[in-house]
């Protein structure tokens, strides 16, 4: 574990907590179900919400390399990328994993997918999952990047059933059924499976041991039938990831910054609840009424260095309409009341000394800060669309959003238009334009002691057009063109000192801008075998207007291709395979480093000063002093980029009789070693690739009873 990898831990630290709502944007950085499977709808991806070829859940639960996890299998769709596949939150269209938001059953969860990339939900309950990449309908905000909505399906008002499923990753169980003639429950829980094969791992060169990584989640649904046309449901979901190590005297990164030595933990967990009434009101109107509470808890600690927790609990009520009108037409409105508390604590070393900081104090190596602060954060939503036919070919959807809060004390307006037309039975031309604004992810960046507490909301344009092509009742096909532009993007202040200035240290200025055409070919079963084709081209851009750097935006993938297919080799016997291609990430390229010489107790890269010494641990056999604090000369941002990946996905299902299902799932079928990120010796002269792990082949089996 070199300092790559302790960067990439910070990193997964901060991102886990973020999914929670508190991260912010950094520049750097088919038509029919083949068979009954627990009754599931259709998982689709819309550009709006117009609907083309959709990817139904039967076949997302069976894409190779997805462990059997419909949301996981979004990799193969078109546009999507993941972040290396070190997890499974995507960036959608030229935007990052933090402009995402994540709904279930109308209230947003936490997180949406453990540590080790597979989604926190039992894939058995879920109904629908829909991913909207852009210029989505008014009832959606707070979101720049794309809206992924689950939705769990209600238990089954049956006989009580037990579904066990094991891998050689997780093991869940899912319990359900009738509770009353009216109603009905489900309780789910899984847990992860490597701690029963090893604990921890201890690396004797690098003085490092790892704990293995630990998640759990669970589900509960309970649904009460009022009448024929009320219903009331208790939904409650939540997760735990926990990562913890510990850093020995004699780990690399120790030996220049002391406070390293010790234990770390990466903890982070949600837990969400919420009531759900639906009911027909008087005229036709359907009406849904919601209150929620969701929770939120991340720590995390290093050594003596640092040491942070943080809490966010959010409390919602929404209610929704939709009133059908005499002409065909259909008006649907709402509103959403928010409350949010955000609290941490947080304290360490001031100026820990590490090889990017140039002017380190090790004086102040000791001296702790201490820092603490609550947010309590006030919003209302509101929303109003008209779905027009205007002609028998012709529909058109008007909406028109706004949104307030009290801390940042913005009120913005968000119009969003949407047109579908039936130019013939087989051709459909659709098209999307909308405004969208989003609340800072990362609190820290809005707190008065950490941040700025006057930034503005992140806004972009969205415009979509789409051809769809029907080719045959088996073949259709989908092709998107999109432009996106951001502004307000949050960045660091670069005129930013320490606490005691009079500068914040986050602005908002830097922009954006993406743009890409995406093409979905969809086969319905048909002879034995289903399949779908996706090809992607895009660019993304960002700009950040205090040095003027136009730059690559770290998820900018130009090309990402998919190649997905499925075969009933047999009543029994199903096989099927992923092929994946994707444009290398970028790297910002280091050419080399530069020395750090101790001048009494600072820090300096300039050697002409005479009373300086090479800062050293300890002398070499020759008697020369050991450099080991450079800091690295860097090329422009994001300038290098790494070789294409691509990987090969295998999967076969045997199914001996109803009820049971053993399968393999084979991901990388042919060890291709794709190329994540350099890491760099402590002088930066040489680098070194890193790469994915090769092949992972995982045995499961589903019992039901």
């Amino acid at each position: 574990m070199g300092r790559l990898a302790i960067i990439n831990l910070c990193s997964a630290a901060f991102a886990l907590f973020a999914l929670a709502g508190t991260h912010g944007e950094a520049l750097q950085t088919d038509t029919e179900n083949k068979a009954s499977v627990a009754e599931l709808s259709k998982i689709k991806i819309t550009g709006s919400q117009n609907q083309g070829p959709k990817i139904t859940t039967d076949k997302l639960l069976k894409v190779p390399g997805a462990n059997g996890d419909p949301i996981r299998a979004i990799e193969a769709l078109p546009g999507v990328v993941l972040d290396d596949d070190k997890d499974g939150e995507p960036a959608v269209r030229g935007s990052s994993p933090a402009d995402n938001i994540y709904l279930t059953d109308h209230m947003p969860v936490g997180y949406l997918f453990h540590n080790d990339g597979s989604s926190t939900y039992n894939t058995n309950i879920i109904e629908d999952f829909s991913l909207k990449a852009g210029a989505w309908d008014a009832q959606y905000y707070d979101a720049l990047g794309a809206v992924l909505d689950t939705k769990l399906r209600d238990p089954y008002h049956e006989d009580i059933t037990t579904i066990v499923d094991v891998s050689f990753i997780r093991a869940g169980v899912l319990v359900e059924g009738a509770v009353t003639e009216n109603s009905a429950l489900y309780v789910s829980y899984r847990e992860s499976l490597l701690k029963w094969y090893f604990s921890e791992i201890y690396d004797k060169d690098e003085d490092v041991t790892v704990q293995v990584p630990k998640n759990t989640d669970y589900q509960i649904k309970y649904h009460v039938r009022i009448s024929d046309t009320s219903n009331l449901r208790f939904v409650a979901t939540g997760a735990q990831d926990r990562i913890s190590f510990d850093l020995g005297e004699n780990f690399e990164e120790a030996k220049k910054e002391p406070g390293l030595v010790g234990g770390g933990l990466l903890d982070g967990d949600y837990d969400s609840q919420s009531i759900l009434f639906d009911t027909l009101l008087a005229g036709g109107t359907s009406a849904l009424f919601v209150v929620g509470h969701m929770e939120q808890d991340f720590t995390f600690k290093i050594g003596t260095l640092f040491d942070l927790d943080a809490t966010v609990k959010d409390n919602r009520f929404k209610a929704q309409f939709q009133t059908p009108l005499k002409s065909g037409d259909t008006i649907r409105y709402g509103i959403e009341s928010q409350n949010r508390d955000f609290t941490y604590s947080m304290d360490g070393l001031y100026n820990p000394c590490n090889d990017e900081i140039e002017n380190c104090d090790p004086a102040s190596i000791g001296e702790r800060f201490d820092s603490r602060e609550k947010l309590a954060i006030n919003g209302v939503h509101a929303f109003a669309a008209y779905d027009w036919l205007a002609t028998p070919f012709w529909q058109l959807t008007f909406g028109l959003g706004s949104d307030y809060d009290d801390y940042l004390k913005e009120s913005n307006l968000q119009p969003r238009i949407e047109s579908r037309y039936e130019v013939n039975p087989s051709w459909t031309l659709t098209s999307a334009v909308g405004k969208h604004y989003q609340f800072p992810r990362d609190f820290f960046a809005i707190t008065k002691s950490l941040g700025n507490p006057d930034l503005k909301q992140a806004n972009s344009e969205h415009y979509v057009v789409g051809f769809e092509y029907q080719l045959n009742d088996t073949i259709s096909a989908k092709l998107e063109v999109y432009y996106k532009d951001i502004h307000d993007i949050i960045i660091s202040n670069p005129d930013y000192e320490d606490s005691s200035s009079n500068e914040v240290k986050y602005i908002n200025n830097a922009s954006g801008r993406a743009s890409g055409i995406e093409l979905l070919v969809n086969k319905n079963f048909t002879n034995n075998w289903y399949g779908w084709m996706s090809v992607a081209y895009s660019k993304t851009k960002r700009t950040n207007h205090n040095t003027g750097e136009n730059f690559n935006f770290g998820y900018d993938r130009p090309w990402i291709i998919n190649l997905v297919a499925s075969y009933d080799y047999s009543k029994h016997v199903t096989v099927g395979a992923k092929w994946r291609y994707m444009s290398g990430g970028l790297v910002t390229p280091i050419s080399g480093g530069t020395a750090i010489y101790e001048c009494g107790d600072k820090y300096t890269a300039d050697p002409s000063i005479t009373e300086c010494d090479a800062h050293k641990v300890v002398s070499n056999p020759n008697g020369d002093p050991d450099i080991y604090l450079y800091d690295p000369i860097e090329g422009a941002i994001n300038s290098e980029r790494l070789p294409a990946k691509h990987s090969l996905d295998l999967r076969l299902d045997y199914t001996p009789r109803e009820g049971r299902i053993y399968y393999i799932d084979i991901r990388n079928a042919y060890a291709r070693q794709n190329i994540t990120d350099y890491e760099y010796s402590d002088n930066y002269e040489d680098r070194f690739a890193v790469s994915e792990l090769e092949s992972i082949v995982s045995l499961g089996l589903k019992f039901t009873f």
